[in-house]
């Protein structure tokens, strides 16, 4: 097949997609299938020669209306020259250009991109799930409708887990579209990295983008609590100088180091340098971070938010938590501490489940199945050969 995936954000931009679309693009390329992607970038000038797939980046950084436009068009062209449209991101804007080009697309959702936007603007306090149910102003259900058109014009709708699919089910964007494919994290050694500065107590570490639903607030509030104990943070957000001076006022600077935005194939290396990987989330849809931290063999301690439970199985593959319940968390940190045996047994089983639940193999080979399965919908129907009188 002739693809196209178009995402928001591509390397060197960090987070799932930016993740994800490298991985798709290139399987399917050594498949045999020509790809192409359509991304926003800050870096017009990145190198792409690496990849073996084509990549056209557009300015992230131009007036919205312009840069809709000529987002749009830019994907419309690509589209007539493609079978299908893989909608990674920018919904609206590839969803109107493949209906231009008479193109079907297969969506992944990884989230509620208008529940993000109406936290990110302060529109709205709740959590994602308060949000579904919600009485909501002009504003909001403005913002419904950009998320769930575009759904409601694609021929699938991939999603990471069990639990976005009810959510995404609930947005009335059609019968039997949504496909439950498990994410995947890559296997082998880690790519890059620093050693962390000598520390003899206990190391943890969360990735994650420093936006409030992390949680990360709630982490550091709890290093008094926990003595010997040091807080590793990879990743960064609007919230890093808040959480900065957090930690300053407990007087526990010395004790949480922020990396800032680690290269992704640096992550692994800091993920096998900590004692336990917490991720204290209120919301995730199925998070790529806990996979991370398994595959290096990291035991995990995590909410049970959204999809997570889906990956984290209690006292099996990880020590799972209630949203919110800070003195679990400090309990779950605590017990890992108190039971070193319990961190190598947790880390060998969710490194066992990982090869069969959370295969990249299969990953890949489902998701091949479902954009195939999208473009065979589109072929003309052949005609029913008239019955030969008997």
């Amino acid at each position: 097949m002739n693809l196209l995936l178009v995402t928001g954000i591509f390397p060197p931009d960090r987070g799932g997609p930016a993740s994800y679309v490298p991985r798709i693009a290139e399987a399917l390329t050594a498949a045999g299938h020509r790809v192409e992607v359509i991304c926003l970038s800050d870096r017009m000038e990145h190198d792409d020669t690496g990849y073996r797939f084509g990549v056209l980046r557009l300015r992230r950084r131009l007036f919205w209306l312009a840069r809709v436009v000529l987002t749009t068009f830019t994907i419309w062209r690509a589209a007539l020259r493609s079978d299908l449209v893989y909608v990674n991101g920018l919904g609206a804007e590839a969803a109107i250009a493949a209906f231009l080009a008479g193109r079907r697309t297969v969506h992944k959702i990884v989230g509620d991109y208008a529940w993000e936007r109406a936290v990110g603007r302060g529109w709205f306090a709740g959590t994602l799930d308060e949000y579904q149910t919600a009485r909501k102003s002009v504003v909001l259900r403005a913002l419904d409708l950009i998320r769930t058109f575009p759904l409601r014009l694609a021929s699938q709708i991939i999603v990471p887990s069990r639990y976005l699919r009810r959510i995404v089910e609930g947005w009335s964007i059609g019968d039997g579209k949504v496909r439950v494919i498990y994410n995947s994290s890559e296997t082998g050694p880690a790519a890059g990295g620093l050693p962390l500065p000598e520390w003899r107590g206990t190391t943890l570490i969360t990735v994650c983008r420093l936006v409030w639903w992390k949680g990360v607030d709630v982490l550091i509030r709890q290093l008094p609590l926990l003595p010997d104990t040091r807080l590793v943070i990879a990743g960064d957000g609007h919230l890093r100088a808040e959480l900065e001076a957090l930690a300053r006022t407990l007087g526990a600077a010395d004790r949480v180091l922020f990396l800032g935005d680690v290269p992704h194939r640096e992550v692994r290396n800091y993920l096998e340098q900590a004692d336990a990987f917490v991720l204290n989330s209120t919301y995730e849809g199925l998070p790529h971070s806990v996979l991370e931290a398994m595959v290096a063999g990291v035991p995990v301690i995590a909410t049970d938010a959204g999809g997570t439970g889906e990956v984290v199985e209690h006292n099996v593959t990880g020590l799972l938590i209630p949203i919110g319940d800070a003195e679990a968390l400090t309990a779950a940190i605590e017990r890992l501490r108190r039971e070193p045996a319990l961190g190598p047994q947790l880390a060998a089983e969710a490194a066992r489940q990982l090869a069969t639940r959370f295969d990249p193999a299969a990953m890949i080979a489902d998701t091949e199945s479902v954009l195939l399965a999208a473009i065979d919908r589109m072929a003309p129907t052949p005609p029913v050969p008239a019955e030969v009188p008997r």
